[in-house]
């Protein structure tokens, strides 16, 4: 079979075309807000902690969680795959006492998982929290919800905002 020059440069371009387009397969996901000044994207409030949504803070409206024992904020959505998703992201602030230990956890088919990610907000100081997926078992999984639980002493007032899957 002899290859014209047409056919030799249409060739090519399909070629090309494949590349563009698996490239562009294989790119990752736009995030998906869960919070941002309010529930955004179908997420809900199912927690069990004593939560205020939306709470004024200076330019922010973060969530306002606070709690005893094993009490929890727990942001929740029909199940979803985490497929192009890496981590979740928020900003924490440990209001005026700071210093609580907080369990990140997903919820996977109703149940939380048991691989958390501490971690212990600063006193009034914002920070950013970067959760990878594979450490609380929620990567490439489908998940319904994720958690902020507080641990046996409870937890006093403390603020979460600007929640995303990256």
């Amino acid at each position: 079979m002899k290859l014209t020059r047409r056919g030799m440069m249409a060739a090519l371009s399909l070629s090309l075309s494949m590349a563009v387009l698996a490239g562009s397969a294989q790119a990752q996901v736009k995030p998906m807000v869960l919070y941002d000044d309010g529930l955004q994207n179908d997420w809900q409030n199912w927690s069990w902690a004593t939560v205020q949504l939306s709470v004024p803070a200076g330019a922010v409206k973060p969530i306002k969680v606070e709690g005893g024992a094993w009490s929890a904020l727990l942001l929740h959505h029909a199940p979803m795959s985490t497929a192009g998703f890496s981590k979740l992201t928020f900003y924490v602030n440990g209001g005026v006492d700071g210093g609580q230990t907080i369990m990140i956890k997903a919820s996977i088919g109703g149940k939380l998982v048991e691989k958390p990610f501490v971690i212990q907000p600063k006193l009034k100081t914002w920070a950013v929290v970067e959760v990878p997926l594979k450490d609380i078992g929620a990567d490439n999984q489908t998940v319904d919800g994720f958690a902020w639980q507080a641990q046996a002493e409870g937890a006093k007032p403390f603020y979460v905002t600007k929640v995303q899957l990256e």
